[in-house]
This record gives C-alpha cells, sequence and structure tokens, in this order.
C-alpha cells in the first residue's frame, strides 16, 4: 500500500467540528537540559501537549545532531529527522553553564521554571551544582525529573546508558525477541527504547506536578531505560519470578485458531486476535466459507480438543485467499484481526490519518512525526515549531529572563551563549 500525499494526509485528518484547543500543560514552563533520544523525547511531549520548552545545549550543540551525519542511522536527503522527533515543539538556547555569567543565566532559568529535566550522570551534576538539592535551593517548588540508563541507587547509577544497552540488551527484550537458534540476537531499531520510555518518563513528570501543584512542595522523580524495559516485559518478568524460565513462545503453546497468525495466497501475514473464542466462533467459520464447523464444534471442550486440526483448516482456507478476499470477508464478520503492515503502510493506514497520530513537520512537507500518545478535548495533535536550530531562541530566551540588549550582547560577545 502506497502512503497518501501530504496534502491527501490533512484533508483527512481534519476534525469533523472545531475543537476547544485544549493543551493541559499550557502554561507549565520546562528547562530540558538533555541529549540524545530518551529524556529529550519525554520533554518533546511535554511540549505537544502544551509546555513551553526551553531546551539547553552546550556550545557545541547536542550531540544527537551527530548520528545522522555520521551514517549511524539512514536518512533521506540529509533530513535529521532524530533530532527533530525528540526535539520538535521546543525553543532552544546554547548556553556555557560552566561559566559564571553562564551560571546566572541558568539559575535564572531554573527560577522561571516548573520542571527541570535531565540525563546528566551524578558526577557531571555534582560538577555542573545540577544536583537536586542545588536545583530545589533555587526554585523549592520545582519539578526535578531525572532520566538514566540503569537508575539512581547502584553501583550502575554512575554508568552511561543507551536503549541499546540499557533497554534493549540488559532489558531483555532483545532476548524475548530472537529465535532460540539464532545466529545473534535480534538487531534494534533507532531509539526503540529511547521513545517508549520517555513516554512513560513524561507520564511521571505530570505525576509529579499533580503533587506540585496540590502541595506546594518541589519533587525529584526519576525513570530509566532498564526500568522502561521491565515495565515493557510485565508479564514475561512476571512468569520468570515465577518459573525461573522465560515465558515460552507463543508458538510454542497450544493455541485456539481464532488467536494465531496466517499467511495469505498474495505473502501477507495476518493475525486474528478473537480471545473470547465462544464469541467469535461463529464470526469466523462465517467468513472463511466454513460454517459447517460451527455445528460440528459447538463448545469450548470440543474445540479446545481439536484445535490443531482446525487451525490447519483455518490454515488452508487463508492460504488460498489473497489479502483484499479475505480483508472483505473478515471485516464483514466484525473479526478482529490486522495484517502485518510495513512502517509505510502505517503512515498510510486510515485509523492512523483520520485520528492524527503521524503529524506533519511545519518545514519540511514530506516529513511526519509520530504524536505523543494522549489526545484531550478531541484535539488532533500538531507539531508548532520545527526542532531548534542551536542557539535559535537565545536572545528571545535572555529577554524574557529580563536581559536587555546590551547585556545580551555582552554575553555572546564573551562566548558564554550562541545565538542560531
Amino acid at each position: 500500500m502506497m502512503s497518501p500525499s501530504s496534502s491527501s494526509i490533512r484533508r483527512a485528518a481534519e476534525p469533523r467540528y472545531r475543537p476547544r484547543m485544549t493543551r493541559p500543560l499550557s502554561g507549565v514552563k520546562v528547562v530540558d537540559f538533555s541529549e540524545h533520544g530518551f529524556v529529550p523525547s519525554a520533554a518533546a511531549a511535554l511540549a505537544d501537549w502544551g509546555a513551553d520548552v526551553v531546551k539547553i545545549e552546550r556550545l557545541e550543540g547536542d550531540a544527537m545532531r551527530g548520528i545522522i551525519g555520521s551514517g549511524m542511522v539512514a536518512t533521506v536527503d540529509g533530513h535529521d529527522y532524530l533530532f527533530e522527533l525528540v526535539n520538535r515543539n521546543k525553543r532552544g538556547i546554547a548556553l556555557d553553564v560552566e561559566r559564571p555569567e553562564g551560571r546566572t543565566v541558568f539559575e535564572r532559568l531554573v527560577a522561571w521554571a516548573d520542571v527541570y529535566v535531565t540525563n546528566q550522570l551524578p558526577r557531571v551534576r555534582r560538577k555542573l551544582r545540577t544536583e537536586p538539592a542545588d536545583l530545589l535551593t533555587i526554585n523549592p517548588r520545582l519539578v526535578v525529573a531525572k532520566g538514566s540508563g540503569q537508575g539512581q541507587r547502584g553501583a550502575d547509577a554512575e554508568a552511561g546508558g543507551y536503549d541499546a544497552v540499557s533497554y534493549w540488551a540488559r532489558g531483555g527484550v532483545s532476548h524475548v525477541l530472537t529465535p532460540p537458534d539464532a545466529a545473534m540476537p535480534t538487531p534494534q531499531r533507532p531509539a526503540l527504547g529511547d521513545i517508549p520510555t520517555g513516554a512513560f518518563f513524561a507520564g511521571g513528570i505530570c505525576a509529579a506536578l499533580v503533587h506540585t501543584l496540590r502541595t506546594g512542595n518541589g519533587i525529584v522523580v526519576d525513570t530509566s531505560l532498564l526500568n522502561g524495559a521491565v515495565w515493557t516485559l510485565g508479564p514475561d518478568m512476571a512468569y520468570a519470578s515465577l518459573a525461573g524460565e522465560q515465558l515460552p513462545a507463543p508458538t510454542e503453546t497450544p493455541r485456539s485458531p481464532v488467536t494465531q497468525t496466517y499467511r495469505t495466497a498474495d505473502g501477507r501475514f495476518v493475525t486474528l486476535m478473537m480471545i473470547d473464542e465462544s464469541r467469535y466462533w461463529g464470526q469466523a467459520c462465517r467468513a472463511l466459507g466454513l460454517a459447517e464447523l460451527i455445528d460440528t464444534h459447538p463448545d469450548a471442550a470440543t474445540r479446545r480438543a481439536n484445535w490443531a486440526p482446525l487451525s490447519e483448516r483455518f490454515r488452508m482456507v487463508i492460504g488460498g485467499l489473497d489479502r483484499e478476499d479475505l480483508e472483505r470477508r473478515l471485516r464483514d464478520e466484525g473479526c478482529i484481526y490486522s495484517f502485518f503492515q510495513t512502517p509505510s503502510e502505517v503512515i498510510g493506514d486510515q485509523a492512523v490519518v483520520d485520528n492524527g497520530y503521524m503529524m506533519q513537520h511545519p518545514v519540511v512537507e514530506a516529513l511526519h512525526l509520530s504524536a505523543a500518545p494522549a489526545q484531550f478535548d478531541d484535539e488532533l495533535p500538531k507539531i508548532r515549531r520545527a526542532g531548534p536550530r542551536l542557539g535559535e531562541h537565545t536572545v528571545e530566551v535572555l529577554a524574557e529572563l529580563g536581559y536587555d540588549g546590551a547585556e545580551t550582547d555582552a554575553l555572546l560577545d564573551a562566548g558564554v551563549v550562541r545565538a542560531g
């Protein structure tokens, strides 16, 4: 399936009525002093939901800006979609916080903010005096949000971590997705741990904001990529704690024919997932032209005793149908199913289009970025501003902090800040 043009996506995504344009974090001010993907993606979600996020970068810029250019991840026409994905809807300031004048700017930002987000390692926080105690002295009502690789306690609290290490490998995600006879572990997709863990982190930050608004007291919120993996693999972890071994793969356990994956005549995989077998048995059988099985296998016990031969009957019928024919049959009978889609097909999926799950970039028309996983008052999400160029909003932010033109020029001339 070809993805639709940008214009067709925009037309299809228009709501049927004018929403209230609610952004629940409107008025919340966030300082994002983090790099790479995980923690910046949390701040991007807050920005999507209306927060005013100011991203602090070192004068040389966030290391994330170099990933695409290094060739580590493929791109099209050089577009840095990774940086845009985790930094859209933010303003950016480039600042040397180790200079006394830069420290003053930094402290004014902390005093201005409601939330401070970072992924600095503890040794860096100690060096820069950005530990929670330092920040809460400046702003006692601050939410201090710390993201890390392995968590804030134990021997590895000081160790760095990327999602390929802390989430994908150490967190067990790759292991459970790798066939036992594979020569190498299943490789990770770019930022596959960063982005979901960032969404988890954004939820924790919102909970911390509720606490601060209710009590007037600042609070520290913490999560890690390892924590994100453990949460993602919750059922696997629970089973392993009881059994002392890995949860068997779905293909290793008996399954109802209406909860299995099949292949069509034109090579497309489809998964049926009708867990309430008794409710959907008749619908599935009629969809596949196997209505006689409704009467010959009317109860759960009879079906379960024959899951294997019944699954083979399903497999034979589905294997003789192409996708279009099978989809029509399943949809007409109200079955619960999905074909396995490529990312290009997902972008064009009508549900994705109608619900605005892919947002058009405001500058690069062909680029669409995944929306943060929550919507409010039926408003379709949108990217209000592109990811900031290095130091793009430095002058603007300094003015809001009370610096006049001469003071700003002095900071620029001294190399304390950089303007894009």
